[in-house]
């Protein structure tokens, strides 16, 4: 992590024009869970272009003549988690899901089949990933040399020829399942916070010299921050993350299914019943945050009047109980630790073209429409 960290923050500044930080998050967060979860350098935080254009992106189901795997390979990921929304322009079949569950399958079936729909994309741009993704674990339960290094896909397949674990259990398509849901939840999620930080920073100079002061009284560049030091020495940084989630929840709403009959608020619910919850509705209510729409980082100050009183699940932006984010603790490592390499060297302003006030789109997994624009400028 602090290798590609490190790559992927350097010579911002040399750029001529201001930078899509969007782009560079998402480039920087898919490198990290590539490593982590496949042992696979991806490449594409390296220092480089980073005002590069994506726009390829959106033509991913036109890619396949493509001669770099990896760049088609990530094209098409990166089309996967910003084509998942929750309007007309999004996924017929997640549309009535969110109306009636239990019809959402049956059309997808449908629709999947229908060359155009959005569901026909999305079809086409999974069977190609998981193709890729087969053949990496394929090429890895061949190659037991490669399985030196602590990443998830080597740990699970070492498990697997445990005798302690039945290969039933740790099947391939279980395999290959899993890992591509900790790409696909590893990236995006973690690249969006990262770019609502940076952009809310930008925009209030206080607290931009107060998490400053914070970061240069760690000490110098060369003292690298290691786990213990992220969780005790950046208490303002973790405030400023927290609120930066709560201004913009990056999964909006969490479905789960009543395992049993339940009374929620007088109403008695079925088992089988399907419950949104609003995550980001309950972080802007005023009962528990005070001037909801305004970005305070000292409202999760664990000494503040708010935070004291307010209630416990008012803010949980990676889920609670047994179904919560596994990847929180490592997402929230990842964060910081960019944070502290950006702002030791660089500060951000916002562009001049970037509309005001930035415009969201709401899918599965929140995103910024036309990215987070910034001027970057070297520190002193």
């Amino acid at each position: 992590m602090q290798s590609v960290i490190e790559s992927a923050t350097q010579n911002l500044d040399t750029q001529k024009e201001d930078i899509i930080f969007s782009n560079l998050s998402l480039r920087l967060a898919t490198d990290i869970i590539g490593d982590a979860a496949f042992g696979v350098n991806f490449g594409l935080s390296k220092a480089q272009s980073i005002c590069e254009s994506m726009n390829n992106v959106n033509n991913v189901e036109h890619s396949s003549t493509s001669n770099d795997e990896v760049s088609n390979f990530i094209n098409q990921h990166i089309y996967s988690t910003t084509q998942l929304k929750m309007d007309l322009s999004g996924s017929f079949s997640i549309i009535i899901g969110l109306i009636a569950p239990i019809l959402q399958e049956p059309f997808r079936q449908i629709l999947k089949r229908i060359p155009g729909t959005m569901d026909w994309k999305m079809e086409c741009t999974n069977r190609n990933l998981t193709g890729r993704l087969d053949e990496i674990v394929n090429k890895r339960m061949e190659d037991k040399n490669r399985r030196t290094s602590k990443n998830f896909l080597s740990l699970i397949l070492n498990a697997r020829e445990s005798k302690s674990v039945s290969e039933n259990v740790f099947s391939f398509d279980y395999i290959s399942a899993v890992t591509y849901e900790h790409l696909l939840a590893g990236s995006a999620t973690t690249s969006f916070t990262l770019s609502s930080v940076v952009y809310l920073v930008a925009g209030h100079i206080n607290v931009e010299r107060k998490l400053l002061q914070e970061i240069d009284e760690f000490g110098t560049h060369d003292r690298i921050p290691n786990a213990k030091d992220l969780n005790q020495s950046f208490p303002y940084l973790d405030q400023v993350i927290k609120e930066a989630m709560r201004i913009y929840t990056v999964s909006p709403l969490v479905a789960r299914e009543t395992s049993n009959e339940v009374d929620i608020g007088g109403y008695l619910l079925p088992k089988g019943t399907w419950v949104w919850l609003a995550l980001g509705v309950l972080a802007k209510d005023s009962r528990n945050f005070a001037e909801p729409e305004k970005f305070k980082p000292e409202r999760f100050d664990p000494k503040c009047e708010e935070m004291k009183r307010r209630h416990p699940y008012a803010f949980i932006p990676f889920g609670i109980g047994p179904r919560a984010c596994i990847g929180q603790k490592f997402s929230l490592q990842e964060i910081k630790l960019t944070l502290i390499h950006l702002y030791r060297k660089y500060v951000f302003h916002h562009s001049l073209s970037m509309e005001k006030p930035i415009e969201l789109e709401y899918g599965l997994v929140l995103n910024f429409k036309h990215g987070v624009q910034l001027r970057v400028i070297k520190r002193a």
